[in-house]
């Protein structure tokens, strides 16, 4: 763990009420596990390269007609290579971890939690209906497949982020531990978020290339799952129980809890 990922680390304590100096070594080795910026950028072009390709053949078979397709194969390549290098530290980590019998994975359903379920079928159950509608009750009827072929390719990249970590092994050594495992697993699974399935179309009402009258409806769909994601993520940032997360900050001492500065 470097400077950066021990303040951020400290911070993140923090901000769950337990104020630390320092973490414990396996508590900061697994909030390490969240800095997204180690190796994310060369795992971002190796799913941009097929992403690319995938989106050109997507043109070939559809043509033009969602102008927002490319912001798809982007959010899938951005999706896929934030959870390939998450669970990619987490592995390394597994291998020196000593199993602990109290370790054990949470139901999915708690996991995930009511609002992100809601945000989840809001923005599948909603853009399915629009899609259709748009095929089969408008001229635009290749945006409507279009935008129903994108959402099943979001639903297909979805899964294998949400499966892998809901499947991946609880990183735990005693309570303290497993309870930042299980938050940690909380912000996780924003990873494949379902607030970008809905997001993309809006470039398309920016240039009008939606079937008439369906840009007000995009822009509300958009919003509703954007604001159901987001209630989500606020209400998963639960305080952590007491225990052992490192060493306490004395009382009177002034910590400085700003962002590291960028080199």
């Amino acid at each position: 763990m470097n400077r950066a990922e021990h303040q951020m680390a400290v911070r993140w304590l923090a901000n769950r009420g337990q104020r630390v100096l320092a973490p414990t070594p396996f508590i900061g080795a697994l909030l390490a596990t969240r800095n997204a910026a180690v190796g994310t950028l060369w795992r971002f072009l190796l799913f941009m390269v097929p992403g690319l390709a995938a989106a050109f053949g997507y043109q070939l078979a559809f043509g033009r007609a969602l102008g927002s397709r490319t912001l798809y194969f982007v959010y899938f390549a951005m999706q896929l290579a934030m959870w390939s290098g998450i669970r990619s530290r987490q592995r390394r980590l597994a291998k020196t971890t000593h199993p602990w019998p109290g370790a054990t994975r949470e139901p999915w359903p708690r996991v995930l939690g009511g609002w992100f379920t809601a945000a989840v079928v809001l923005a599948y159950g909603g853009g399915v209906v629009l899609a259709l509608s748009m095929a089969f009750t408008t001229p635009g009827r290749t945006y409507g497949l279009s935008l129903l072929g994108l959402l099943g390719l979001s639903a297909l990249c979805q899964a294998v982020v949400l499966t892998g970590f809901l499947r991946a092994p609880a990183l735990a050594e005693e309570p303290t531990s497993l309870a930042v495992h299980r938050a940690l697993l909380a912000e996780n699974i924003h990873v494949a978020a379902p607030a970008m399935v809905a997001v993309p179309p809006i470039v398309d009402t920016v240039f009008a290339e939606e079937p008439p009258g369906y840009g007000p409806l995009l822009l509300a769909y958009a919003a509703v799952v954007i604001v159901a994601e987001l209630v989500a993520y606020v209400r998963g940032r639960r305080p952590l129980p007491p225990g052992h997360y490192g060493d306490p900050v004395p009382r009177g001492t002034e910590v400085d809890w700003s962002p590291p500065e960028a080199r």
